[in-house]
């Protein structure tokens, strides 16, 4: 399932993550306390996620790997 970058924040931030944008390429870094980081970037159609040296382009799955437990509200 595709999302807006902006629908992907309001998943990200309802999960307790914080964005940070990065000084370079664009990517945005979430951040929140007892998970670990995610990496964002985007070319406008996908989304690409980084959390540790895992990449995918499924918000679920980043979330997965960044230790989020409850992702039943996840579409």
């Amino acid at each position: 399932m595709s999302y807006s970058t902006q629908k992907v924040i309001e998943i990200l931030e309802k999960k307790g993550f914080v964005a940070e944008e990065s000084e370079q390429f664009d990517v945005l870094h979430f951040r929140a306390p007892g998970y670990k980081e995610i990496k964002m970037k985007s070319d406008g159609i996908k989304h690409y996620f980084k959390v540790l040296t895992k990449f995918t382009t499924d918000v679920k799955t980043a979330l997965e790997w960044a230790g989020v437990d409850k992702l039943e509200d996840v579409a």
